[in-house]
Protein backbone atom coordinates (compact mmCIF):
# COMPACT_ATOMS: atom_id res chain seq x y z
CA UNK A 1 0.00 0.00 0.00
CA UNK A 2 1.31 3.51 -1.46
CA UNK A 3 2.13 6.34 1.87
CA UNK A 4 2.50 9.48 2.19
CA UNK A 5 6.17 9.16 2.32
CA UNK A 6 6.81 6.99 -0.89
CA UNK A 7 4.27 10.07 -2.80
CA UNK A 8 6.69 12.85 -1.02
CA UNK A 9 10.06 10.87 -2.07
CA UNK A 10 8.50 10.22 -6.40
CA UNK A 11 7.33 13.92 -6.40
CA UNK A 12 10.49 15.55 -4.60
CA UNK A 13 8.32 17.22 -1.73
CA UNK A 14 8.72 17.06 2.34
CA UNK A 15 5.99 15.09 3.70
CA UNK A 16 4.01 17.52 4.81
CA UNK A 17 3.25 19.38 1.41
CA UNK A 18 2.11 16.05 0.82
CA UNK A 19 -0.08 15.74 3.59
CA UNK A 20 -0.98 19.43 2.98
CA UNK A 21 -1.84 18.91 -0.61
CA UNK A 22 -4.10 15.64 -0.03
CA UNK A 23 -6.09 17.35 2.32
CA UNK A 24 -6.94 20.18 0.04
CA UNK A 25 -5.16 22.91 1.84
CA UNK A 26 -4.65 25.68 -0.09
CA UNK A 27 -1.15 27.10 -1.00
CA UNK A 28 0.38 24.11 0.16
CA UNK A 29 2.35 23.81 -3.08
CA UNK A 30 2.10 25.41 -6.85
CA UNK A 31 -0.54 24.23 -8.94
CA UNK A 32 1.64 22.08 -11.01
CA UNK A 33 3.04 20.45 -8.14
CA UNK A 34 0.06 20.10 -6.56
CA UNK A 35 -1.42 17.94 -9.77
CA UNK A 36 1.84 15.94 -10.08
CA UNK A 37 1.58 15.04 -6.05
CA UNK A 38 -2.45 14.14 -6.93
CA UNK A 39 -1.79 12.48 -9.82
CA UNK A 40 0.65 10.15 -8.21
CA UNK A 41 -1.46 9.46 -5.44
CA UNK A 42 -4.16 8.54 -7.47
CA UNK A 43 -1.34 6.61 -9.80
CA UNK A 44 -0.55 4.40 -7.15
CA UNK A 45 -4.08 3.81 -5.38
CA UNK A 46 -3.10 5.64 -2.15
CA UNK A 47 -5.83 5.37 0.53
CA UNK A 48 -5.57 7.57 3.59
CA UNK A 49 -4.97 6.34 7.03
CA UNK A 50 -8.21 7.22 8.75
CA UNK A 51 -7.51 5.88 12.21
CA UNK A 52 -3.89 7.28 12.41
CA UNK A 53 -5.68 10.56 10.80
CA UNK A 54 -8.49 10.71 14.01
CA UNK A 55 -5.60 9.77 16.26
CA UNK A 56 -3.86 12.46 15.62
CA UNK A 57 -7.12 14.97 15.54
CA UNK A 58 -7.61 13.10 18.76
CA UNK A 59 -11.02 11.91 17.40
CA UNK A 60 -11.23 7.86 17.03
CA UNK A 61 -15.33 7.86 16.37
CA UNK A 62 -15.21 5.18 18.87
CA UNK A 63 -17.03 4.28 21.53
CA UNK A 64 -15.92 1.70 24.57
CA UNK A 65 -18.49 -0.71 25.97
CA UNK A 66 -17.57 -1.85 29.57
CA UNK A 67 -19.51 -4.98 30.38
CA UNK A 68 -19.61 -6.30 33.87
CA UNK A 69 -20.29 -9.74 32.08
CA UNK A 70 -20.97 -10.28 28.49
CA UNK A 71 -22.37 -13.93 29.39
CA UNK A 72 -25.44 -12.64 31.57
CA UNK A 73 -28.64 -12.96 29.74
CA UNK A 74 -29.44 -9.35 29.78
CA UNK A 75 -26.33 -7.97 28.74
CA UNK A 76 -25.94 -9.11 24.59
CA UNK A 77 -29.13 -6.88 23.42
CA UNK A 78 -27.96 -4.03 25.39
CA UNK A 79 -24.65 -4.13 23.69
CA UNK A 80 -26.39 -4.87 20.69
CA UNK A 81 -28.53 -1.81 21.03
CA UNK A 82 -25.40 0.43 21.90
CA UNK A 83 -23.67 -1.11 18.31
CA UNK A 84 -26.79 -0.44 16.44
CA UNK A 85 -27.10 3.37 17.56
CA UNK A 86 -23.31 3.71 17.49
CA UNK A 87 -23.22 2.32 13.67
CA UNK A 88 -26.09 4.29 12.64
CA UNK A 89 -24.46 7.46 13.67
CA UNK A 90 -20.97 6.52 11.92
CA UNK A 91 -18.94 5.32 15.21
CA UNK A 92 -17.29 1.71 16.53
CA UNK A 93 -17.56 0.32 19.49
CA UNK A 94 -14.66 -1.33 21.29
CA UNK A 95 -15.90 -4.08 23.82
CA UNK A 96 -13.84 -4.52 27.40
CA UNK A 97 -15.89 -7.44 29.81
CA UNK A 98 -14.44 -7.55 33.14
CA UNK A 99 -16.00 -11.19 33.55
CA UNK A 100 -17.34 -10.24 36.97
CA UNK A 101 -19.83 -12.94 37.75
CA UNK A 102 -17.23 -15.60 36.22
CA UNK A 103 -14.30 -14.38 38.29
CA UNK A 104 -16.43 -13.28 42.23
CA UNK A 105 -18.72 -16.33 41.70
CA UNK A 106 -21.76 -13.25 41.29
CA UNK A 107 -20.84 -12.15 44.44
CA UNK A 108 -22.19 -7.69 43.69
CA UNK A 109 -20.29 -6.76 47.05
CA UNK A 110 -18.01 -4.15 45.59
CA UNK A 111 -14.82 -4.72 46.78
CA UNK A 112 -10.76 -3.30 46.37
CA UNK A 113 -10.66 -6.26 43.59
CA UNK A 114 -13.31 -4.53 41.79
CA UNK A 115 -12.39 -1.10 41.63
CA UNK A 116 -8.68 -2.26 40.53
CA UNK A 117 -10.27 -3.80 37.94
CA UNK A 118 -12.57 -1.11 36.65
CA UNK A 119 -9.24 1.05 37.14
CA UNK A 120 -7.60 -1.31 35.07
CA UNK A 121 -10.25 -1.29 32.06
CA UNK A 122 -10.82 2.25 32.32
CA UNK A 123 -6.84 2.68 30.99
CA UNK A 124 -7.33 0.02 28.39
CA UNK A 125 -9.75 1.81 26.83
CA UNK A 126 -7.84 5.39 27.18
CA UNK A 127 -5.18 3.87 25.27
CA UNK A 128 -7.45 2.95 22.34
CA UNK A 129 -8.42 6.93 22.24
CA UNK A 130 -12.13 6.26 22.76
CA UNK A 131 -14.63 9.26 22.65
CA UNK A 132 -16.93 7.88 25.46
CA UNK A 133 -18.06 5.08 27.61
CA UNK A 134 -20.91 3.12 28.18
CA UNK A 135 -20.77 0.75 31.61
CA UNK A 136 -23.47 -2.10 31.69
CA UNK A 137 -23.90 -3.78 34.68
CA UNK A 138 -24.98 -7.23 35.27
CA UNK A 139 -27.46 -6.33 38.01
CA UNK A 140 -29.07 -3.46 38.82
CA UNK A 141 -28.32 -1.87 41.62
CA UNK A 142 -25.61 1.68 42.72
CA UNK A 143 -21.90 1.24 41.43
CA UNK A 144 -19.46 3.28 43.57
CA UNK A 145 -17.32 3.27 40.56
CA UNK A 146 -16.66 6.11 38.26
CA UNK A 147 -13.82 8.03 36.25
CA UNK A 148 -12.06 10.46 37.18
CA UNK A 149 -13.26 14.27 36.59
CA UNK A 150 -12.49 15.83 32.95
CA UNK A 151 -12.68 12.29 31.02
CA UNK A 152 -14.57 11.12 28.16
CA UNK A 153 -18.70 11.47 28.68
CA UNK A 154 -19.68 8.28 30.84
CA UNK A 155 -22.91 6.69 30.71
CA UNK A 156 -24.63 3.96 33.04
CA UNK A 157 -26.56 1.32 31.55
CA UNK A 158 -28.63 -1.03 33.76
CA UNK A 159 -27.38 0.50 37.29
CA UNK A 160 -26.93 3.56 38.60
CA UNK A 161 -23.91 5.45 39.99
CA UNK A 162 -23.44 6.58 43.84
CA UNK A 163 -22.55 9.55 42.13
CA UNK A 164 -25.38 11.63 40.52
CA UNK A 165 -23.28 13.46 38.25
CA UNK A 166 -23.42 10.58 35.45
CA UNK A 167 -26.26 9.77 33.66
CA UNK A 168 -28.00 6.14 33.72
CA UNK A 169 -30.66 4.38 31.61
CA UNK A 170 -32.67 1.31 33.33
CA UNK A 171 -36.00 0.15 33.07
CA UNK A 172 -39.34 0.67 35.22
CA UNK A 173 -39.55 -2.31 37.17
CA UNK A 174 -42.05 -0.59 39.39
CA UNK A 175 -44.15 0.04 36.95
CA UNK A 176 -43.84 -3.27 35.29
CA UNK A 177 -44.90 -4.78 38.72
CA UNK A 178 -48.32 -2.01 38.81
CA UNK A 179 -49.05 -3.60 35.23
CA UNK A 180 -48.89 -7.06 36.51
CA UNK A 181 -50.88 -6.24 39.39
CA UNK A 182 -53.26 -4.55 37.31
CA UNK A 183 -53.81 -7.26 34.61
CA UNK A 184 -54.78 -10.13 37.24
CA UNK A 185 -56.97 -7.83 39.55
CA UNK A 186 -58.60 -6.54 35.96
CA UNK A 187 -59.28 -10.25 35.53
CA UNK A 188 -60.73 -10.49 38.80
CA UNK A 189 -58.23 -12.32 40.42
CA UNK A 190 -57.53 -11.17 44.73
CA UNK A 191 -56.37 -13.95 46.31
CA UNK A 192 -52.65 -14.07 44.37
CA UNK A 193 -49.58 -15.41 45.34
CA UNK A 194 -46.27 -13.61 44.88
CA UNK A 195 -42.39 -15.23 44.55
CA UNK A 196 -40.32 -11.85 44.65
CA UNK A 197 -36.57 -12.20 44.05
CA UNK A 198 -33.63 -11.90 47.23
CA UNK A 199 -34.99 -9.10 49.70
CA UNK A 200 -31.27 -6.84 48.75
CA UNK A 201 -32.24 -6.75 44.97
CA UNK A 202 -33.70 -3.69 43.74
CA UNK A 203 -34.93 -4.98 41.04
CA UNK A 204 -36.99 -7.00 43.08
CA UNK A 205 -38.21 -4.37 45.67
CA UNK A 206 -39.96 -2.18 43.03
CA UNK A 207 -41.61 -4.41 41.35
CA UNK A 208 -43.46 -5.47 44.87
CA UNK A 209 -43.78 -1.70 45.32
CA UNK A 210 -45.73 -1.68 41.33
CA UNK A 211 -47.51 -4.75 42.07
CA UNK A 212 -48.99 -3.38 45.77
CA UNK A 213 -49.51 0.09 44.29
CA UNK A 214 -51.65 -2.26 41.26
CA UNK A 215 -53.79 -3.68 44.66
CA UNK A 216 -54.02 -0.58 46.60
CA UNK A 217 -55.21 1.31 43.37
CA UNK A 218 -57.78 -1.61 42.46
CA UNK A 219 -59.08 -1.71 46.25
CA UNK A 220 -57.68 -5.70 47.05
CA UNK A 221 -56.04 -6.04 49.84
CA UNK A 222 -52.34 -7.26 50.33
CA UNK A 223 -52.24 -10.33 51.70
CA UNK A 224 -48.31 -10.63 52.67
CA UNK A 225 -48.48 -14.57 53.70
CA UNK A 226 -49.40 -15.10 50.13
CA UNK A 227 -45.50 -13.29 49.35
CA UNK A 228 -42.17 -15.26 49.77
CA UNK A 229 -39.20 -14.68 48.82
CA UNK A 230 -37.32 -16.64 45.87
CA UNK A 231 -33.49 -16.45 44.54
CA UNK A 232 -34.51 -16.35 40.80
CA UNK A 233 -33.97 -19.97 40.63
CA UNK A 234 -36.33 -22.84 39.37
CA UNK A 235 -36.28 -24.98 42.26
CA UNK A 236 -37.28 -22.27 44.59
CA UNK A 237 -40.25 -21.41 42.42
CA UNK A 238 -41.38 -25.15 42.87
CA UNK A 239 -41.05 -25.11 45.98
CA UNK A 240 -43.11 -21.84 46.68
CA UNK A 241 -45.36 -22.56 43.96
CA UNK A 242 -46.72 -25.78 46.27
CA UNK A 243 -46.97 -23.73 49.05
CA UNK A 244 -48.90 -21.01 47.31
CA UNK A 245 -51.40 -23.57 45.73
CA UNK A 246 -51.87 -25.33 48.86
CA UNK A 247 -52.98 -22.14 50.18
CA UNK A 248 -55.83 -21.45 47.53
CA UNK A 249 -54.74 -18.84 45.62
CA UNK A 250 -56.57 -18.42 42.37
CA UNK A 251 -53.17 -16.34 40.39
CA UNK A 252 -48.80 -16.22 40.70
CA UNK A 253 -46.54 -13.64 39.84
CA UNK A 254 -43.14 -14.87 39.68
CA UNK A 255 -40.55 -12.07 39.53
CA UNK A 256 -38.56 -14.19 37.04
CA UNK A 257 -39.13 -16.93 34.10
CA UNK A 258 -37.00 -19.28 35.53
CA UNK A 259 -39.08 -19.36 38.68
CA UNK A 260 -42.10 -19.25 36.81
CA UNK A 261 -40.93 -22.47 35.42
CA UNK A 262 -41.27 -24.06 38.66
CA UNK A 263 -44.45 -23.33 39.66
CA UNK A 264 -45.35 -25.07 36.11
CA UNK A 265 -43.63 -27.72 37.97
CA UNK A 266 -45.84 -27.39 40.92
CA UNK A 267 -48.80 -27.30 39.12
CA UNK A 268 -47.99 -30.84 37.13
CA UNK A 269 -47.31 -32.40 40.18
CA UNK A 270 -50.86 -31.07 41.82
CA UNK A 271 -52.62 -31.98 38.50
CA UNK A 272 -53.63 -28.33 38.41
CA UNK A 273 -54.46 -26.45 34.80
CA UNK A 274 -52.84 -23.59 34.59
CA UNK A 275 -54.83 -20.50 32.86
CA UNK A 276 -57.95 -22.44 34.39
CA UNK A 277 -57.65 -23.50 37.48
CA UNK A 278 -54.73 -21.04 38.70
CA UNK A 279 -53.24 -17.90 36.30
CA UNK A 280 -49.09 -17.46 36.41
CA UNK A 281 -47.30 -14.79 35.40
CA UNK A 282 -43.41 -14.54 34.98
CA UNK A 283 -40.72 -11.77 34.21
CA UNK A 284 -38.10 -11.39 31.46
CA UNK A 285 -39.88 -13.05 28.55
CA UNK A 286 -37.42 -15.60 27.56
CA UNK A 287 -37.84 -17.75 24.60
CA UNK A 288 -38.58 -20.41 26.92
CA UNK A 289 -41.93 -19.00 27.58
CA UNK A 290 -44.03 -19.23 24.42
CA UNK A 291 -42.47 -23.13 24.36
CA UNK A 292 -44.39 -23.65 27.73
CA UNK A 293 -47.85 -25.03 27.69
CA UNK A 294 -49.35 -23.07 27.95
CA UNK A 295 -47.36 -20.02 27.06
CA UNK A 296 -46.35 -18.15 30.05
CA UNK A 297 -47.12 -14.45 30.29
CA UNK A 298 -44.49 -12.16 31.05
CA UNK A 299 -42.84 -9.12 30.89
CA UNK A 300 -40.41 -7.72 28.45
CA UNK A 301 -37.76 -5.38 29.31
CA UNK A 302 -36.47 -2.74 26.83
CA UNK A 303 -32.95 -4.10 26.56
CA UNK A 304 -32.56 -2.73 23.27
CA UNK A 305 -33.89 0.49 23.75
CA UNK A 306 -31.48 0.52 27.08
CA UNK A 307 -28.57 0.37 24.98
CA UNK A 308 -29.79 2.55 22.44
CA UNK A 309 -30.79 5.43 24.82
CA UNK A 310 -27.09 4.68 26.61
CA UNK A 311 -24.93 5.38 23.38
CA UNK A 312 -27.18 8.73 22.06
CA UNK A 313 -26.42 9.93 25.60
CA UNK A 314 -22.73 9.23 24.95
CA UNK A 315 -23.29 10.71 21.68
CA UNK A 316 -24.91 13.85 22.63
CA UNK A 317 -22.22 14.72 24.60
CA UNK A 318 -19.77 14.38 22.33
CA UNK A 319 -21.07 16.40 20.55
CA UNK A 320 -21.84 19.15 22.55
CA UNK A 321 -25.40 19.09 22.73
CA UNK A 322 -27.56 19.81 25.90
CA UNK A 323 -28.80 17.27 27.79
CA UNK A 324 -29.61 18.80 31.09
CA UNK A 325 -28.70 17.65 34.14
CA UNK A 326 -27.32 14.30 34.64
CA UNK A 327 -30.15 11.56 35.71
CA UNK A 328 -31.59 8.54 35.74
CA UNK A 329 -33.72 7.49 32.15
CA UNK A 330 -36.57 4.93 33.16
CA UNK A 331 -38.12 3.03 30.00
CA UNK A 332 -41.14 1.45 30.12
CA UNK A 333 -41.84 -2.46 30.01
CA UNK A 334 -43.57 -4.28 27.69
CA UNK A 335 -46.56 -6.55 28.98
CA UNK A 336 -47.31 -10.17 27.09
CA UNK A 337 -50.46 -11.42 28.67
CA UNK A 338 -50.65 -15.35 27.38
CA UNK A 339 -52.92 -18.17 27.91
CA UNK A 340 -51.46 -18.65 31.05
CA UNK A 341 -54.03 -15.95 32.64
CA UNK A 342 -57.50 -16.76 32.97
CA UNK A 343 -60.10 -13.88 32.85
CA UNK A 344 -62.29 -14.69 36.28
CA UNK A 345 -64.62 -11.68 35.20
CA UNK A 346 -65.50 -14.07 31.85
CA UNK A 347 -66.29 -17.05 33.32
CA UNK A 348 -68.51 -15.80 36.27
CA UNK A 349 -71.02 -14.81 33.22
Amino acid sequence: MATIKEIARLTGVSVATVSNVLNGKQGAAGSAKAKEILETAARLQYQPNALAKNLKLRRSHTIGIITEDLTVFNTPEIVDGIEACCEEQGFEIVLANMRLFKRYNNNLTDTPEHAALFERTLRTLAAKQIEGIVYVGYHYRKIPHFPPEGSVPFVYAYCIPCEKRFPSVVFDDEGAGFLVGSALTQRGHTKIGVITGPIESLNAQARLRGYQRALYEAGVLYNAELTFVGDWSQEIGLRWGRELLARGVTAIFAFNDMMASGVYLACAEKGVAIGRDVSVFGYDNLSLDEALSPPLSSVQSPLGEMGRRAAGLVLDQIRGLPSGEPAEWSIPCRLHVRESVADLTQSKL
